[in-house]
């Protein structure tokens, strides 16, 4: 879907004025609230895709004025009352006790296997590359557009990529498709590339650097040969 999420090229949002140093965490709940990523999908609750389509449910005001980890626990709280692993009732039941008794430790942990998978999750990611049955339509120099159609559910093609014409510079064989798997469609696999873009092709001659490219990996689906 095309939402407040999908912030690349889009205007008015000011500089990001990145910092030269950021610490990991500015509070200590936004440890505990990364760590339900690698536990709740550990234990089947979700995959990355579905738990990325969760974020891009959060209301648009609620996402650009959040701090990062709540979006975490949004998305957490959103698809564990989906499925019914809790319900909205217990969940306001368990803050109501902690904002009463603010000083509470949380429950101990007393999995450690739980806490080694979190540490090889961190080193190692959730591995998506797949085997599929079929050869890649396109090849290394390839010259592609990406489908302009604005989707109304869960993808990974930027905005501002759509109806722009690159060049293939990497295959990475196939991976988990974003656009099944993250919408309840179940797990299929398709050819991933990568695709340089001139700033230009993406922003137009008059504001782009003309010694910039844009590197955006695509998936099979979003690209189609350009016409020579």
């Amino acid at each position: 879907m095309n939402g407040i999420h999908d912030l690349g090229g889009i205007d008015g949002m000011g500089p990001v004025g990145p910092t030269g140093w950021e610490p990991p965490y500015h509070a200590a709940w936004e440890k505990t609230a990364w760590a339900l990523f690698p536990f709740a999908a550990r234990a089947g609750m979700f995959g990355l895709d579905e738990f990325r389509r969760h974020l891009e449910k959060m209301h648009p005001l609620h996402y650009l004025t959040a701090f990062y980890y709540e979006h975490w626990v949004e998305a957490v709280e959103r698809i564990g009352t989906e499925k019914a692993y809790w319900s909205r009732g217990e969940l306001d039941k368990r803050m109501a006790y902690y904002l009463d008794y603010p000083d509470v430790r949380l429950p101990p942990n007393d999995d450690p296997a739980l806490v080694d998978f979190a540490e090889w999750a961190v080193k190692n990611g959730f591995p998506a590359a797949r085997d599929v049955g079929h050869e890649p339509k396109f090849a290394i120099g390839d010259r592609v557009v990406v489908d302009a159609s604005v989707p109304r559910h869960h993808h990974r093609r930027p905005r501002y990529t759509m109806g722009r014409t690159g060049e293939i510079v990497m295959y990475h064989g196939a991976h988990v498709f974003p656009d099944t798997t993250g919408n309840g469609q179940g797990e299929t696999a398709e050819h991933l590339y990568t695709v340089r873009f001139t700033q230009a092709e993406l922003f137009g001659s008059a504001y782009a650097d003309p010694n910039a490219c844009q590197h955006t990996d695509m998936w099979e689906p979003y690209i189609t040969r350009a016409q020579s």
